[in-house]
């Protein structure tokens, strides 16, 4: 019998490595001017000094448990050298983009079972969404592995395992702190259960995965533990942009972003729907803790959009 993939799966494969090829572009060509402050803020986040934005510094920040990728990067650059910390940086985030798009088109193939086209269009809107998240003028190379992150949850809940569910959800906390949405996603996707069960399992996984976020931040930099409250900011920010009418800059790409996503989403079977709700309990706290500015504060809710476009009725 022969061992060689499917043709499907070979396109899929395909597919995934280009289109990370291409949002790897992206990124780095949109912030080629600021991604030496970048690769020295990976530095400054594992030892706790100050974020460098421009002629700006700022020890005020809740990044400071995002040391996966910072780990990665200094630990290849001093134990295996060949190449600099800057083109060692180049090479991580295209295989992060890779890996974030291919852990998506895994989630959506082993827990929806869509069609060879509709699952190409998820990964599609998946990348135009990431690429519309690189408006800010910093890379933050945690953005497409917190993509797989919530992609993986989706696929533990949707398989109804608490415990690679809640795995992941604490692996990833050192990558973002939205990584406690896997217990949104694990309320509202997991298989049938008692709703005292089901409410004290999804708290059980926000609470380590958040716990664990904290818990580095208060290693690292005691003045960076907490979250700014960002929510007058943020509809001051919208108001704003309304009144200037804003259309070619972040509050245009938002709603840019919302509306092509919107229209390939079918609400006619229920866990479109349900990835619909979770995309909107995500919007809550990125409208609470991110700046609206920064639309990649929002890419979780385009993860679950995206999703509901890959678990739409077949036409």
């Amino acid at each position: 019998m022969s061992t060689m993939p499917s043709r499907p799966v070979l396109r899929t494969a395909a597919l995934v490595i280009g289109l990370g090829l291409l949002v790897a572009w992206a990124s780095l060509e949109l912030r080629i001017h600021t991604r030496l402050d970048t690769i020295h803020n990976m530095s400054n986040i594992l030892h706790g000094r100050p974020m460098q934005f421009g002629s700006d510094t700022s020890t005020i920040h809740p990044f400071y448990n995002r040391v996966l990728f910072p780990i990665v990067l200094l630990t290849i650059t001093h134990g295996v050298g060949v190449l600099s910390e800057g083109q060692w940086y180049i090479l991580l985030r295209l295989a992060s983009c890779i890996f974030g798009l291919g852990a998506f088109a895994f989630a959506c193939q082993r827990a929806l079972r869509p069609s060879p086209g509709r699952l190409q269009l998820a990964v599609v809107l998946m990348a135009m969404s990431t690429i519309g998240a690189f408006a800010f003028p910093w890379e933050d190379p945690t953005d497409v592995i917190d993509l797989a992150a919530q992609a993986l949850a989706v696929a533990a809940a949707l398989d109804g395992r608490f415990a690679l569910c809640l795995l992941i959800a604490v692996v990833f906390a050192a990558n973002r702190e939205s990584a406690a949405y896997a217990g949104i996603t694990w309320f509202v996707l997991a298989p049938p259960r008692p709703l005292l069960k089901r409410g004290t399992e999804a708290f059980v996984i926000c609470a380590a995965s958040y716990g664990l976020a904290i818990a580095l931040r208060l290693a690292i930099s005691k003045t960076g533990a907490s979250n700014w409250i960002a929510l007058p900011h943020n509809i001051a920010s919208l108001i704003q942009a309304v009144r200037s009418f804003a259309i070619v800059g972040w509050f245009g790409l938002l709603v840019g972003m919302t509306l092509f996503l919107a229209a390939c989403v079918d609400l006619g079977t229920e866990l479109a729907r349900r990835f619909v709700l979770l995309a909107l309990l995500f919007a809550v706290p990125g409208l609470l803790f991110g700046w609206v500015e920064d639309v990649r504060v929002f890419l979780p809710c385009a993860v679950m959009m995206c999703f509901a476009a890959a678990a739409g009725k077949e036409a």
